[in-house]
């Protein structure tokens, strides 16, 4: 393969995301970046907790204060740096989010929806402790945080996706979904 592949990853909290992300590197060798990872880092330097709300307010303060695509156009500059043909980008989430990296790829960037059940979605995020307090969270709370700003623009974005992977099923059942679409566009 000779051109930079660009796969954007657009999901719901314990879709899946992750799970691709891994996959794609293991067998792929494609490299991932993230804007949680941007994020995280300016939290750490201002000795704020990793938390999921204080990432979300960030972000919204970020976008409010530098404009709509501070945190995507970072992203991308980070990914600007690297030479594999395959680059995941995890963190897309609001309106807005996807076009900086349709207008600097083009036909190379592809968006992919992941999504699951909702029950299995917040099992998923119970287990992995991804986040602080995620693994004492009650579903209810759990409910709360999919009615929050970033992540209801999430099912909307989803729809106009290259790719939408269901993530109901085994780890294995993704992985073929992945394997499919690699077949596809390169």
């Amino acid at each position: 393969m000779s051109r930079k592949i660009i796969i954007g990853l657009i999901g719901e909290k314990g879709s899946g995301k992750g799970t691709i992300a891994e996959y794609l590197k293991e067998k792929y060798g494609a490299v991932h970046y993230g804007t949680s990872k941007i994020l995280r880092r300016t939290l750490e330097d201002l000795h704020l907790p990793v938390t999921r709300d204080n990432l979300v307010k960030l972000a919204l303060v970020l976008k409010e204060g530098y404009g709509p695509s501070v945190i995507i156009d970072s992203l991308i500059h980070d990914m600007e740096k690297n030479g594999s043909d395959i680059v995941i980008a995890d963190g897309i989430r609001m309106h807005g989010d996807v076009e900086p990296f349709r207008k600097k790829y083009g036909k190379d960037f592809y968006l992919v929806y992941v999504t699951a059940d909702l029950k299995l979605r917040y099992e998923r995020t119970k287990l992995r402790k991804e986040k602080e307090g995620e693994a004492d969270a009650t579903f209810e709370q759990f409910l709360e945080e999919e009615g929050k700003l970033t992540e209801i623009s999430i099912h909307e974005i989803g729809r106009l996706a290259d790719f939408k992977f269901n993530n109901s099923g085994t780890a294995d059942e993704l992985k073929k979904q992945v394997d499919e679409m690699i077949k596809k566009i390169c």
